[in-house]
């Protein structure tokens, strides 16, 4: 029996600088880890944060997508950026994700809210008069189909 310490020599680690895609996912994956966390909360919590946390997450998600297929000017055109129906439209053209081709009622749901206006953010329409926050979709289906195309979008971009 030996008494001596065996050294091993570990491989030098090596992490490359995140590209526009890997930061994208990055974001949609740490928001989706809020979504399923506040969409399970008692139902007198307001839902706004949630949905507004989800809207984000999906941008990401989509804009991710879509860079990936070289759509970068287009993905941040003043009309397309935070139109999630946009965004959606787009993807579903490119090819690439098994989504339908008509946007599930919880993406316009988060896009009414997201953006042209910002309702959820904001409280302000059209001409700044103050309006109603606007609907949430039902919050943990919605966050087990953010989930799924979240994980959709990741394996895309992979190859």
């Amino acid at each position: 029996m030996s008494n001596s310490i065996g050294i091993f020599v570990l491989p030098a680690l090596r992490v490359g600088q995140p590209n526009e895609v890997d930061g994208y996912m990055i974001v949609a994956r740490d928001l989706l880890q809020g979504v399923e966390a506040l969409s399970t909360l008692p139902p007198n919590v307001p839902s706004r944060g949630c949905a507004l946390i989800a809207a984000h997450a999906l941008e990401c998600a989509l804009k991710a997508f879509l860079w990936h297929k070289g759509k970068k000017k287009e993905i941040r055109e003043r009309d397309v950026q935070h139109d999630l129906v946009v965004l959606w439209n787009m993807a579903y053209k490119e090819k690439g994700l098994s989504i339908p081709q008509v946007p599930p009622d919880w993406v316009t749901t988060l896009s009414s809210g997201h953006g042209p206006n910002f309702y959820f953010r904001y409280q302000k329409g059209e001409g700044k008069t103050v309006v109603h926050g606007g609907q949430t979709p039902a919050l943990i289906p919605m966050a087990v189909a953010l989930k799924n195309l979240i994980e959709m979008v990741g394996l895309a971009v992979k190859g």
